[in-house]
């Protein structure tokens, strides 16, 4: 077997060394390429986050992180983020996920669309005092009082509130949605009560309770295009209503005729008290 030649032998190691080289070099963009598509951008806690706080920038950031490590519902893009109000407790380094954030109030439940400095206090109403039923989520009510004259001196009845927003109609707190479960639970027991959810300030939810112990409520809906007017209005009274009248006698259902009063004796006299029809008068005996 012949042998080669040094020239022979480094020319074949040459050669051997480059096509290594080019094998090395294409294996390496190929894995560089594979880990730049493989790499999503997902936001992430720069410090402890606690529950039922508003996310400001400076607590979070955005980093590239293998596809296969992103969690299930990871936030990706820091505009979601901030101003968002977060539901549990998020630690520094920690992906942020939907479901820790308040969105759009759901995450939280029904205290998630509470408005803020509000108060959700529930009101029962019938078809009269619930205006027939027609009040749905996100309308908004006013409400009147009335009080009997044991409560409060008089007959009195009183716009107390308005421009309320409604939170739910019985269990429903989105418009136009009907739990028909609830429905036919009603109509099978026969009641006609139905259930009204207000957003008030808690003095105005002492006013509420007040009125539904001592007197009570009643619901006017506003109209569908908001409006933040406030009517200025006063309490009514019956004689606000019928102004005022001679008091009635029962029996005859006319005005009662006053006592008819004798006429004075003179001065040191005897007399004999002669009524005449509704007159009466005294004659004097001497």
């Amino acid at each position: 077997m012949a042998k080669l030649s040094s020239k022979a032998l480094l020319g074949v190691a040459v050669f051997l060394s480059l096509i290594t080289s080019i094998l090395v070099y294409n294996y390496l963009q190929n894995a560089t390429q594979q880990t730049a598509k493989a790499s999503l951008p997902v936001v992430v806690a720069k410090v402890d986050i606690p529950p039922k706080t508003a996310v400001t920038p400076d607590m979070i950031r955005v980093m590239n992180v293998p596809e296969e490590y992103l969690q299930p519902g990871a936030v990706r893009e820091q505009q979601l983020v901030v101003g968002i109000t977060t539901r549990e407790h998020i630690v520094a380094g920690e992906q942020i996920t939907e479901r820790r954030l308040v969105l759009q109030g759901k995450s939280a439940g029904f205290s998630g669309i509470i408005p803020k400095d509000k108060r959700a206090i529930t009101v029962a109403v019938t078809d009269v005092t619930g205006v027939a039923g027609f009040i749905k989520p996100g309308d908004y009510v006013d409400v009147l009082a009335t009080f009997d004259q044991n409560a409060a001196g008089d007959n009195v009845s009183h716009l107390i509130l308005q421009n309320i927003l409604v939170l739910a109609f019985n269990h429903d707190t989105e418009a136009g949605v009907a739990n028909p479960a609830d429905k036919e639970r009603k109509e099978a027991a026969g009641v006609k009560h139905s259930t009204v959810t207000l957003a008030v300030t808690p003095d105005e939810a002492a006013k509420i309770t007040l009125t539904e112990e001592k007197g009570k409520l009643r619901l006017a809906l506003r109209p569908y295009t908001p409006a933040q007017s406030i009517a200025i209005t006063s309490a009514v009274t019956p004689r606000d209503v019928v102004g005022e009248h001679a008091p009635v006698n029962k029996e005859s259902a006319t005005p009662a005729s006053p006592a008819p009063q004798p006429s004075k004796p003179e001065a040191g006299g005897k007399g004999i008290v002669v009524i005449r029809g509704a007159k009466m008068e005294t004659i004097p005996v001497n």
